[in-house]
């Protein structure tokens, strides 16, 4: 990465007593007219080998996939992508904040896309699916997202069974899907779609593949549901992760 020098008033801006009220303008921004690129590269740049300035962008981001309307998630998806992908040695913190969330110093809990996902699965299914879409994504372009979700199989097991119960709450055949996107409207609720159901079929290869990889006996991703054994499981992820 190439580093370019930062004026004063900017840095002071960036990093000083007023960086949070300034990026939490930035990402409205983003939300509000789509990603600038300049944005974006600044936000990178300042988040390299930097985790306080990540863990704030972040924070505010993640508040923006748990509030703002589904059809204006794209720019922040797009931004948290970028941020997801650069490597550098605080990746593997950065990647735990969005997929499994943070409490910040001052004791302020943010949910991490998996429980973003189970949250707003009754109520707001479209964020639900929006969330699983940009996780199966996110494994195909890096390979530490894929990794980090290998150490927790049972969550991500949860959230295919639920995007499959959605699937086949009806009887339903290609011809028959909606037309509308689940990207672009602002309802709450899910809608079947061509695009959905690759998504599914894509999570539940990825859920094989981590099966394969970790050795471990395989989950059934044809189980419709998961409410009664997912949190048991979920437990046992995070002791076996602080263990380690």
């Amino acid at each position: 990465m190439k580093f370019l020098f930062m004026p004063q008033d900017m840095e002071s801006y960036v990093f000083g007593a007023e960086s949070s009220r300034y990026l939490r303008e930035v990402i409205h921004a983003i939300r509000e007219v789509g990603t600038s690129l300049i944005i974006c590269d600044m936000l990178v740049y300042c988040s390299f080998c930097n985790y306080q300035f990540s863990e704030n962008v972040l924070k505010l981001l993640v508040h923006q996939y748990m509030t703002a309307p589904s059809n204006e998630l794209k720019p922040v998806f797009s931004i948290l992508t970028e941020l997801l992908l650069l490597e550098d040695p605080v990746q593997s913190q950065r990647i735990k904040i969005v997929i499994d969330g943070v409490t910040d110093g001052a004791g302020t809990s943010y949910d991490g896309l998996l429980a973003t996902v189970r949250l707003n699965h009754a109520t707001d299914s479209r964020r639900s699916y929006t969330c699983i879409r940009f996780l199966v994504s996110l494994a195909g372009k890096s390979t530490p997202i894929k990794d980090y979700l290998m150490q927790i199989p049972s969550k991500w097991q949860w959230a295919v069974n639920w995007l499959k119960k959605k699937m086949s709450e009806y009887y339903w055949t290609p011809s028959s899907t909606s037309a509308t996107s689940n990207e672009d409207s602002n309802r709450k609720s899910f809608q079947r779609t061509h695009s959905a159901q690759s998504t599914l079929e894509e999570a539940k290869a990825l859920l094989t593949e981590l099966e394969s990889q970790e050795g471990s006996p395989g989950m059934d991703t044809n189980e419709e549901e998961a409410d009664n054994t997912s949190s048991s499981k979920d437990k046992v992820d995070e002791s076996s992760r602080k263990k380690t």
